[in-house]
């Protein structure tokens, strides 16, 4: 009765029990919770009552609980592209090389610049997800779409089991083959990871081996815009003529390995007076990290295109170009944990990194290799532990190496409060850099593209914040960002640095509005960028999502509705076949054309479902649908999904 008394006092209710809920939680307290508020074990969700999961969050090996993926709503959504963000520039099917719209969306920059238009197909240890398992878990995903003879399709598989209670071990599936509604556009992807994770009480660790093989075919766009503008010329995007027939084909091998052991004490855990047990207290905590990255890219034409390109330098009937990038980096650190001090709660990390690289790609018809190495040092201080206020500041310099002189000071804070029963979250964040170019920018030499630069590192700072109300649905991001010697490819498709400032402002609002068993999803995203020539942004980006939500016969959750994208017009950059790169373009403007999608989800116990007629307004409307010059949106196409969730 204790205990249960100190959950009534605590305000929790049902709802956060069963929703909310850290996974991080023992089932001991869900039972307990529902004998107190006299709730079936029934009603308690699987994922709940057999999966804790949870992802990786930096370079020191912190984790964060998320949700197993079950979600109830907006399963049509669950797709490389539409989870990117509400804008992106993409050449064609799932698989193709992709650009967001929105320039706080977009990646860090990489050191290997080919790599890039690819990110979010990539599986790696950010977005791996451990798992700690009672029973044996498995997931089945399975999604199509497309006219007929040119579906897209995707396989998922996944499987995770303990082996004790500390010891977890799975393997991630994922193959999509897309054929393309235009023509020379198909594309194909192979994503594999094996992870494990050990949790024990001083030794923790983590490990990830992934493979990434990504294939697609190049077209360079179509030769006339007014197959789309005009679609009486041409019904059958199939017939549509495209520029060129090429083929690239992007890999990366990922192995990571983190573990950690920590030296600490036992402390009593009291009930009032009494001592009812005993917790382990870490600290101090002893880290070390070894990261592999192997990453590759080829461009290949099987005859040399000489009218699309405006150089060709090599004398062979073939265009073969090769690029690649070895990356062997250990970390090591020490940690004063946080856990052990009442009073002063806040723990404070220093570690050492040093990065061994190996740059490669072909000049004329020498196989050059560029051995690199950069070491750098920093330390973090943060309080991580708790919800009412949490921060964490990181500082780190390199010091010895080609990118010595690079530095990086960022830091976040975050607090939550209650307000007339609301929560309040209010979040702070902010960094100045200096980076290093990628040696890939500096010098780089293929058949139709060679440069030779000298560029200087570039300088940001960013300030930005997030002032979020969940119960109403509503969340407010601002960012402010100045770039100084921005690097950028521009109408040539040549690597360039503005020898200046540019100024990007956005504000990122969404809110929710329900109206008993309807809601309307609402995210307007305005930018704004001082130099358009150099970092082009649409004004303006809209998603709204509108639909009806209802349980039917007490087991079976429905979601029907329709949903709109939709940016304003601006001078969206083009993409370069032989490069990979995204490139600025001063001649055509793209946007001011709405994409609506009407669809249908059904969530049946462990079962999801959905089916979506994408781009449906097509069918009746005449307009300019370009993901950037040169590439078009999809036709309106059926698509379907399903995924199959298994806890034994």
């Amino acid at each position: 009765m204790y205990l249960c008394n100190q959950l009534k006092k605590s305000g929790a209710n049902t709802e956060i029990i069963f929703k909310n809920l850290p996974v991080k939680k023992n089932l001991i307290i869900l039972i307990l919770s529902a004998i107190c508020f006299n709730i079936s074990l029934a009603q308690v969700p699987d994922d709940y009552r057999y999966v804790k999961t949870w992802k990786i969050t930096d370079r020191m090996g912190t984790v964060d609980s998320v949700k197993v993926d079950t979600a109830h709503i907006n399963f049509q959504n669950d797709n490389y592209i539409d989870r990117y963000s509400i804008a992106n520039a993409v050449t064609g099917e799932l698989g193709s090389p992709i650009q967001s719209k929105i320039y706080f969306s977009r990646p860090e920059n990489s050191d290997f610049i080919f790599s890039t238009a690819y990110y979010p197909y990539i599986q790696k240890i950010e977005s791996n997800t451990f798992y700690n398992t009672k029973t044996p878990f498995s997931g089945l995903k399975y999604l199509t779409g497309g006219t007929q003879y040119n579906e897209e399709e995707e396989f998922g598989f996944l499987f995770t089991a303990n082996a004790n209670k500390r010891l977890n071990f799975g393997i991630n599936l994922d193959y999509l083959y897309a054929k393309g509604e235009y023509d020379d556009q198909a594309a194909k992807r192979t994503g594999v990871s094996l992870f494990s994770s050990y949790n024990g009480k001083h030794y923790t660790a983590y490990g990830v081996i992934s493979t990434n093989d990504l294939s697609n075919y190049e077209n360079g766009g179509i030769t006339d815009a007014s197959y789309i503008t005009n679609p009486r010329l041409n019904s059958n995007p199939k017939n549509i003529p495209t520029n060129i027939t090429g083929y690239a084909n992007f890999k990366h091998t990922q192995l990571f390995y983190n573990h950690q052991y920590s030296i600490g004490f036992e402390r009593p855990v009291k009930s009032g007076k009494d001592t009812i047990g005993t917790e382990y207290v870490p600290v101090t905590r002893f880290y070390h990290t070894l990261q592999l990255d192997d990453m590759r890219k080829r461009y290949y034409e099987n005859s040399v295109e000489k009218t699309f390109y405006l150089n060709t330098y090599l004398p062979y009937t073939q265009t073969n170009d090769t690029a690649a990038l070895q990356t062997m980096t250990n970390r090591f650190a020490i940690s004063l944990a946080e856990e052990f001090n009442k009073w002063m709660k806040f723990g404070l990390t220093g570690f050492i990194e040093n990065d061994i690289q190996r740059f490669t790609f072909t000049e004329d018809t020498t196989i050059l290799h560029n051995l690199k190495s950069n070491t750098k040092v920093g330390g973090i201080l943060a309080k991580e532990l708790g919800q009412q206020f949490t921060y964490r500041i990181l500082g780190e310099i390199d010091l010895l190496g080609y990118k010595a002189g690079d530095f990086n000071l960022q830091g976040n804070v975050k607090g939550s409060f209650k307000l007339w029963n609301s929560q309040i979250i209010l979040n702070a964040r902010g960094f100045v850099r200096s980076e290093e170019p990628s040696l890939f920018l500096q010098n780089y030499q293929s058949n139709h593209f060679r440069w030779a630069n000298d560029f200087s590192k570039t300088y940001k700072t960013h300030v930005g914040g997030n002032f979020a109300i969940s119960k109403l649905g509503f969340s407010l991001d601002v960012d402010i960002e100045n770039v100084t010697r921005h690097i950028y490819f521009d109408s040539l498709a040549m690597p360039t640095q503005y020898d200046g400032n540019v100024q990007i402002i956005a504000a990122n609002l969404k809110q929710d509005f329900h109206f008993g068993k309807f809601a309307l999803e609402n995210n307007v995203i305005y930018q704004l960028s001082s130099n358009q020539d150099v970092i082009p942004l649409p004004a303006l980006s809209l998603y709204h999502n509108f639909y009806y939500h209802d349980k039917w016969f007490k087991v079976l959750s429905i979601q029907a509705g329709a949903s709109v994208r939709y940016h304003t017009l601006y001078h969206a950059p083009s993409y370069m076949p032989a490069t990979g790169q995204f490139y600025n373009q001063t001649t055509t403007e793209i946007g001011n054309y709405p994409v609506v999608n009407v669809y249908l989800n059904a969530h049946l116990k462990r079962t999801r479902f959905f089916a979506e007629y994408y781009h449906v307004n097509q069918l009746f409307m005449n307009g300019a649908y370009f993901s950037m010059p040169g590439y078009p949106i999809n036709p309106a196409i059926l698509k379907l999904g399903l995924t199959w969730n298994f806890y034994d």
